[in-house]
């Protein structure tokens, strides 16, 4: 029966009709994209934009999975509230990160390139076309209608993430590591400086 409603569609159009019953993952990262050049847009400093970047970040991230694989093992030897502490711990930096590097709008914009089917869901492919000409490449990775992983000009941030984490974990532990995303979070704000 299913076959008969899709036999004339090809296997990517079949794929292109999932996506779209699901929100399209292009859609969301535009969508994202725009929200972010708003922002950029704002009068009123890093704190302004870190309040509008947040209810941005919470819905588009899945910040629990990025935290799972970020921390690797040591994931598992946590309790539930302290993979709750750190999971908005995550959330916070990433909102932070966010407001600090786009922080003011000059031109910029930002380009879909192709969206394609993955093993574990999407990848939505774009560019940030800078005023001066310079293109960045990223890559959204999405599962489940949310973002697990993004790769700048081939550079996966879950996997230095997970890298940095784990070696200031065996290195110092786990308690050291919420010291330094505490840190990185105030030096975000020029404020702090």
């Amino acid at each position: 029966m299913l076959w008969g409603l899709f036999g004339s569609l090809g296997l990517f159009d079949v794929c292109e009709l999932q996506a779209q019953a699901t929100s399209h993952p292009r859609q969301k990262i535009e969508e994202f994209h725009e929200q972010l050049l708003t922002v950029m847009r704002m009068s009123g400093g890093f704190e302004v934009r870190r309040a509008a970047l947040s209810p941005l970040v919470h819905d588009l991230f899945d910040v629990a999975t990025i935290s799972r694989i970020s921390l690797g093992r040591s994931w598992k030897t946590l309790d539930e509230r302290a993979k709750r502490t750190f999971i908005e711990l995550l959330e916070s930096l990433i909102v932070a990160t966010y407001a600090s590097r786009f922080d003011q709008y000059s031109g910029q914009t930002f380009r879909s390139i192709s969206t394609e089917r993955t093993p574990r869901g999407w990848v939505v492919k774009t560019e940030l076309l800078l005023s001066d000409g310079e293109q960045v490449r990223l890559d959204y990775y999405l599962r489940e209608g949310h973002v697990y992983n993004i790769v700048a000009e081939g550079v996966s941030d879950l996997s230095l993430r997970r890298a940095d984490y784990n070696s200031i974990i065996k290195l110092e532990g786990y308690d050291a590591l919420i010291a330094h995303i505490s840190k990185n979070i105030e030096e975000l704000n020029p404020s702090n400086e």
